[in-house]
């Protein structure tokens, strides 16, 4: 698996942990009707999940390398 396929598929199930903490009162599993801890816990931790996707994705360590040596 490539590091491009790897960091995709990081970013797909951050945005879909994010999206699932930020919607669950509304699709009815969250606990009460008010945000709470394991909520924030999902966002903060999806969105980490996310960023780090993000950025395994987009990094070229060749072009790195060839900026170094420039």
């Amino acid at each position: 698996m490539s590091r491009r396929t790897l960091g995709r598929g990081l970013v797909v199930v951050g945005v879909i942990l994010v999206l699932v903490s930020l919607l669950a009162d509304v699709i009815g599993i969250g606990g009460t009707d008010t945000f709470g801890w394991k909520q924030v816990v999902g966002v903060v931790a999806g969105g980490v999940v996310a960023i780090v996707g993000y950025f395994l994705a987009m990094w070229n360590p060749k072009r790195d390398q060839t900026e170094a040596a420039e």
